[in-house]
């Protein structure tokens, strides 16, 4: 009876009240989840998002979605952003190969957004500062004559070709096999030979003397008879004859440089261990 009593004195103490009442609330705080941060559980789909909806789906579609199918569409986001958030909760994006290099290739990104467009006094400075890179290359004027695969016409059939060819009593076009690439070029660089011809091709060119027909110079189709009519020696280029290349160039080592003082930034603010280094 004693310990009865004790209990009911217990019970009308107002700290106990109080104790209770408060281990209550923290239940229900704990199994509602309203502890959480209302931020992180707001979802927001405004007009450029919808937008975005709209110019995605008739792109693909090649007209404008209805009512309906954009109520779809934002239905579609709103679930996928639930579904995103919470895997992140989740740490589902943990230990992921493929979302750890798209998060990596969209923080290079970030980062390289900075890279502003160069002037012409800078791109003047780095082409001079990369003389032999930007140089015109030779470019020739010359004929050519397709004989076929390697070893498909003896030596002395194509001596006497080339004899025919000098000698005026035959023409380019009757002594050629049937393929796709031009009997003539003009002022056309290395370049652009190699791209037709294959750079074994483009590397005979350089010894050859003008006027004459010569072979078997072979290519990467098969073996040729060559005239060079005419060489034009490369000399060095102007910014506006390499404006895009010398462009190219400097920015990307721009993004280089950035990139690195961008990661080494972010690197001194870990503590980094690897396995057998000291």
């Amino acid at each position: 009876m004693a310990e009865t009593s004790w209990l009911k004195r217990l019970l009308k103490e107002p700290l106990v009240h109080f104790l209770g009442g408060a281990l209550l609330v923290f239940a229900f705080f704990w199994a509602t989840g309203t502890n959480r941060d209302p931020t992180d559980y707001t979802i927001n789909i405004d007009r450029s998002d919808i937008e975005r909806l709209q110019a995605n789906w008739t792109q693909n579609f090649r007209r404008p979605p209805s009512a309906e199918e954009l109520n779809g569409l934002v239905d579609q986001e709103i679930t996928e952003e639930i579904y995103y958030r919470e895997a992140l909760r989740l740490g589902l994006d943990r230990g992921d190969p493929v979302i750890r290099r798209r998060l990596f290739t969209k923080m290079r990104f970030l980062g390289n957004q900075e890279v502003n467009d160069p002037t012409n006094a800078e791109l003047q400075k780095w082409m001079e500062g990369n003389p032999g890179k930007y140089a015109l290359s030779s470019a020739y004027d010359l004929q050519q004559v397709y004989l076929g695969q390697i070893g498909a016409m003896a030596e002395t059939d194509i001596a006497a070709a080339a004899e025919q060819l000098n000698n005026g009593s035959a023409k380019p076009a009757n002594l050629s096999e049937p393929i796709s690439l031009p009997l003539a070029l003009k002022a056309a660089g290395t370049q652009a030979i190699a791209r037709q011809f294959g750079e074994r091709f483009v590397q005979a060119l350089a010894p050859l003397k003008t006027g004459k027909w010569v072979g078997p110079i072979p290519s990467g189709f098969g073996q040729h008879l060559v005239k060079v009519d005419k060489r034009i020696p490369g000399k060095p280029a102007a910014l506006e004859d390499v404006r895009q290349a010398v462009t190219n160039d400097w920015r990307a080592a721009q993004t280089a440089d950035q990139e690195k003082k961008s990661l080494d930034n972010l690197r001194s603010q870990y503590e980094i261990r690897v396995a057998g280094r000291e």
